[in-house]
């Protein structure tokens, strides 16, 4: 992460360590300061910094870009708007510019949705900003269903998950398989990038959900045309049409055994972190 990236919110002052990142021929390349986390957050400037970071959002050509396409995505599902948003993995938005803008993402969502319940959720939260999403009027999900929430049949959910793991992913679609994902929207890493991108073994071992539903999805590609390109990058918009899913061979709901695991090494899912 840049060191542009980095940003603080303090009321008093803590610890710092100077740490030098070095090439493998034992060379400087650069230094940067590592702040301590027992550091608190000023919740009054927390939130201006956020109400700025949604000024420049809901301003990007990009966000209405992601507008636009989520429109055309609710016309073709039939849907006359998004009832629910569940976000997963926005990271200490306290501290870093990339969860910011992408937490402010999600404040224009909402906006533009209103009134459209939002949940949240990162095992990373500090208290403090779990404090300030309280106060923004979302709903911070109190444990780790380790992306496992099964959405309700009657109403289109809005899932959002900005750079999470595949696993995460996979998770969520185990938990709602069978023809109700008709009502849910992903906005989140490119399935089909999942898939092309890692060697078969690692997909059937990591994202066997996301494997087997893609063949029915329609996957919508955004255009990474925001300021900072960091930030939203492989981020598209996956519907699944009853058209598509009507596809599906007959038995094909019917396996559905709880994903496992082989690596230790999984950010964001394992609920005993």
């Amino acid at each position: 992460m840049s060191k542009a990236d980095d940003f603080v919110l303090v009321t008093r002052r803590g610890r710092r360590r100077k740490e030098d990142r070095r090439s493998l021929n034992g060379n400087a390349v650069t230094s940067r300061v590592t702040v301590e986390q027992d550091r608190e957050v000023d919740h009054e400037l927390l939130l201006r910094t956020l109400d700025k970071a949604v000024v420049e959002v809901g301003d990007a050509s990009f966000t209405r870009f992601v507008f636009s396409r989520l429109t055309e995505s609710l016309a073709v599902l039939g849907s006359d708007g998004i009832s629910e948003i569940i976000c997963y993995g926005l990271g200490q938005f306290s501290q870093y510019r990339s969860s910011r803008c992408q937490l402010a993402l999600l404040l224009c969502l909402r906006a533009r949705y209103e009134p459209a319940r939002v949940h949240v959720y990162d095992p990373a939260f500090r208290p403090e900003e779990v404090r300030a999403l309280r106060t923004l009027g979302l709903v911070v999900i109190e444990t780790n269903e380790e992306g496992k929430r099964v959405v309700q049949r009657d109403r289109t959910t809005l899932v959002y998950m900005p750079h999470c793991s595949r696993q995460l992913t996979n998770n969520f679609l185990y938990a709602n398989w069978g023809d109700g994902l008709s009502g849910c929207i992903l906005l989140a890493n490119s399935l089909s990038a999942t898939v092309d991108d890692c060697l078969r073994r690692d997909v059937l071992n990591t994202a066997g959900y996301i494997l087997r539903i893609r063949p029915y999805v329609t996957e919508i590609r955004l255009e990474n045309c925001f300021v900072y390109e960091e930030v939203f990058n492989d981020l598209n918009i996956h519907i699944f049409t009853r058209q598509e899913l009507l596809k599906v061979p007959q038995d094909f709901w019917r396996s559905k055994e709880e994903p496992r695991y082989l690596t230790k090494d999984v950010e964001f899912v394992t609920a005993t972190q």
